[in-house]
């Protein structure tokens, strides 16, 4: 997956969690109930920290309620994959792969965090 799709992928699953602290804007048409997808999953999770959670796992692609391991696991292929250092030719997929890189490692740092202590 490239770049632009996958910031695009990330940015609609934290829209879709009612992420309200980015200033992040969703479209017309756009139906903010419609949870994102996570492989496994049969139904939304019911509280907004749930959410939260599964757009975290959305972002790492990975079920939600993945263990700390795959999470992990999930994080370092995503980095080694969108770093900004394999797009250091073209500025404006730098800029982007830079905000991509962000949301992955709050992602990952968000589930370890969650992770550790349950």
């Amino acid at each position: 997956m490239d770049v632009f799709p996958r910031l695009y992928y990330i940015l609609r699953s934290i829209s879709a969690c009612g992420y309200s602290d980015r200033a992040f804007s969703v479209g017309e048409g756009w139906d903010a109930t419609e949870a994102p997808y996570t492989a496994g999953q049969t139904q939304p999770p019911e509280s907004s920290q749930d959410l939260l959670l599964a757009g975290y796992y959305a972002n790492l692609d990975l079920p939600y309620g993945a263990d700390a391991a795959a999470v992990k696991v999930a994080w370092r292929v995503l980095m080694k994959k969108y770093h900004p250092d394999r797009h250091a030719q073209d500025g404006d997929k730098r800029e982007l792969a830079n905000e991509l890189c962000a949301e992955l490692t709050r992602a990952y740092r968000e589930l370890e965090q969650a992770l550790a202590v349950t």
